[in-house]
């Protein structure tokens, strides 16, 4: 596993020192340490760290925050507390529950932790931009399809020669053939 950069949403400074010396000793880069959430949220925008561990008690919005790291795949997130947690209402959207750890943790615990996290949320994203790609070419297809229809009706043409018709124009006019089909459908071009 390469080297894992992480930043802390902690707000007590012994806990902090106890995670970020378990981690460094595994090689893991502390990127930033902050003790309120939409500061947090900041610096993971910012720096976009692969790991974030977030303290239950930090102040702000901790529901609305990990619901953001969650959506916004930003980075694996570890929920730590100095008290058991015995459930949690989550956002109904969720795919999952995330983990809390109770502090104090052992080193070897929390780094094995750690990186079951980051192989789940690499897996994670991985799958999220395969997703992105799937309904951005069932998008287009959608558009060249009803293109297709529109050029099929008025120019007395095949399905095939539809299809021709619109790659040329598009290389004609040096558009990505999606463009050209959206500009068919919304009346912009001439056919």
């Amino acid at each position: 596993m390469k080297e894992l950069e992480y930043c802390l949403g902690i707000t007590d400074i012994a806990d902090g020192r106890a995670i970020i010396s378990a981690l460094s000793t595994a090689g893991f880069r502390c990127q930033g340490q902050d003790q309120d959430c939409s500061h947090l949220l900041r610096t993971l925008q910012r720096v976009q760290p692969q790991l974030v561990i977030m303290s239950l008690d930090l102040p702000g919005d901790v529901h609305g925050t990990v619901n953001t790291i969650d959506q916004e795949a930003l980075a694996a997130l570890l929920l730590v507390s100095r008290k058991t947690v015995p459930g949690i209402a989550w956002d109904n959207n969720r795919d999952e529950t995330p983990l809390v750890m109770t502090l104090p943790v052992e080193s070897n615990v929390l780094l094995a932790v750690v990186k079951v996290l980051y192989l789940e949320y690499v897996r994670r994203k991985r799958l999220l931009e395969e997703l992105r790609s799937l309904r951005s070419k069932l998008q287009s297809r959608t558009v060249i399809e009803r293109a297709k229809g529109i050029l099929m009706k008025e120019l007395s043409l095949d399905e095939q020669g539809a299809y021709r018709f619109l790659q040329k124009k598009s290389m004609d006019l040096r558009l990505p053939l999606r463009d050209y089909a959206d500009s068919i459908i919304t009346g912009r071009v001439l056919r």
